[in-house]
């Protein structure tokens, strides 16, 4: 059997989980050896009580403020105590795959090896080298898995001595994310651009209305609509976002946050998809969910995005650059056969590379290595 650990606050939700979640689930769909281990399920992925175990103290530790600072004499005791449904039921053989939690690793590794189970570490997270890189040297897992070799790499800088370390790229979920059907047209009155997710600086959200502000100086007529809130799962608008609403060219629609059904409703409706990150993106999902419905992407060239774009359907910019961005947005914007060409070739990429079936073999060749 193999147990997933999603983070803390990472309800095993359709609607309020969030992203590790998600990609959790959609594993759990090609395998029923592997169990969720979460904090809260409302079942509505679909999965039976024997393939969920809950963790219901973490979500107040989740709320704690401050909790990464908390001593390891501390979070040690309590997370082998609070993980004792998951610790009683392990077996020899078995694994446990913990997503991004290097705390909780480092204090179940002993209990895990002593009921003859195995621990694989995978990160998702560019910013845990820096935060708990003590945490992170205190244990070793049998693999370490990065969800692209960009974020391999910069673990790698810190920890140059760890050994077997993968780079598997993350899946999209086709039966949700496809495009239109064959023949089907769009009828937006002016080209759609749409950006998809957290409305944060380091999104660059501030940037892609800057390009849009540009486009609309051109004269280039266009509708960018983004997706989003401040955090998953929908939240207030905060001082960034309210920035954003007052510096707004008159081209821009806040859709507010969306359920997964209505996104992939969005991105099968917009013309081109941008992602304007000025951070180290670990992979960026947005962007294989666009090509899985068949529109061409414009991103920045950042983190483990130019992985991402290796076989085409991604237009790459340099981040931080509003003129950069308009740029290749009015080149696709003014192009619809390269709209379409784009399209088909991120179609074809994401259908070799991206879906969960085929991230899935990747992840039991991993395991097998240990079985």
């Amino acid at each position: 059997m193999i147990y997933h650990l999603v983070p803390e606050l990472e309800q095993f939700c359709t609607n309020r989980g969030g992203a590790l979640a998600k990609n959790v689930a959609n594993i759990m769909r090609f395998d029923e050896f592997r169990v969720v281990v979460c904090p809260a399920s409302d079942g509505s992925w679909g999965f039976g009580p024997d393939r969920i175990v809950l963790i219901p103290e973490l979500l107040p530790y989740g709320k704690i403020k401050g909790r990464r600072f908390l001593p390891a004499w501390i979070k040690g005791p309590f997370f082998r105590r609070v993980f004792r449904p998951l610790l009683s039921r392990l077996q020899r053989g078995d694994f446990v795959w913990c997503h991004n939690q290097p705390y909780i690793a480092a204090a179940l590794e002993e209990p895990i090896s002593a009921e003859g189970a195995k621990l694989i570490y995978h990160a998702h997270d560019p910013y845990a080298p820096h935060t708990a890189r003590e945490a992170l040297k205190s244990f070793t897992p049998i693999a370490r898995i990065f969800v692209s070799e960009a974020l391999r790499q910069r673990y790698l800088k810190l920890f140059p001595d760890w050994k077997n370390t993968y780079a598997i790229h993350n899946g999209a979920d086709e039966r949700l994310f496809y495009p239109l059907p064959a023949g089907a047209t769009r009828s937006n009155p002016v080209p759609v651009i749409l950006y998809v997710g957290r409305l944060q600086a380091e999104k660059g959200v501030h940037i892609l209305l800057d390009a849009i502000r540009i486009l609309h100086e051109r004269n280039v007529r266009v509708l960018c609509k983004l997706v989003g809130s401040h955090f998953s799962g929908g939240s207030k608008a905060n001082s960034y976002i309210r920035a954003l609403h007052r510096s707004s060219p008159p081209n821009v629609e806040f859709v507010g946050y969306r359920a997964a059904t209505e996104i992939a409703q969005e991105y099968r409706a917009a013309d081109v998809f941008c992602c304007p990150s000025i951070w180290q993106e670990a992979f960026g999902n947005v962007n294989i969910e666009a090509m899985a419905c068949g529109i061409p992407v414009v991103a920045s060239r950042v983190g483990g995005i130019p992985e991402i774009a290796a076989e085409g359907g991604i237009l790459l910019v340099e981040p931080e650059s509003a003129v950069a961005l308009a740029d290749a947005l009015q080149k696709l914007v003014e192009d619809k056969a390269l709209r379409s060409k784009m399209g088909a070739e991120g179609l074809a990429s994401f259908r070799r590379r991206f879906t969960w079936a085929v991230v899935v073999k990747q992840y039991r060749e991993i395991a097998e290595r240990w079985t």
